[in-house]
Formats: structure tokens, sequence, C-alpha cells
């Protein structure tokens, strides 16, 4: 398959950190993916679009609490 973005790399398989943000916080989800190797464009299956959405609604119930990795600083 072909990127339809870069329209030049072709697609393959991979596994990569998926990002969800809820509210101020940022959740990276390590998923398989479909990736360009031109420009980095990942496709998701329907399935991992499901398990993201389910990683989502465990947080937000409190029923998922990842480990912290670092911080965010915000200077106005």
């Amino acid at each position: 398959m072909q990127c339809v973005i870069c329209k030049r790399g072709d697609v393959k398989p991979a596994a990569v950190e998926a990002e969800l943000k809820v509210g101020g916080d940022h959740l990276l989800v390590l998923v398989d993916a479909e990736v360009c190797v031109e420009c980095g464009e990942a496709y998701y299956s329907t399935k991992t679009m499901r398990y993201l959405e389910h990683v989502r609604e465990a947080f937000e119930q409190k029923a998922l609490t990842p480990t912290s990795i670092g911080h965010v600083y915000q200077v106005s």
C-alpha cells in the first residue's frame, strides 16, 4: 500500500507509540500499526482503534493507573 499523505512511501507493519490526550494528560500506548517508511504516518486497524478507545475509557474511569514517565511544565 502507498501512503495517502505523502504519496511516495510504502506502508509497512511496525510497533508505534500512539498518543492519547485525555484532558491535560497524555497517554503513550504501544500498539501495532501500518507505518509509512517515508513520512511516518501511522494507520491503525479497527482492532487497534477499539483497544485505544478501551484504554482511554479505563483511564477516564480511573480503572487504569499507568506509570508516570516524566513531567509537563507550563511557563506563562
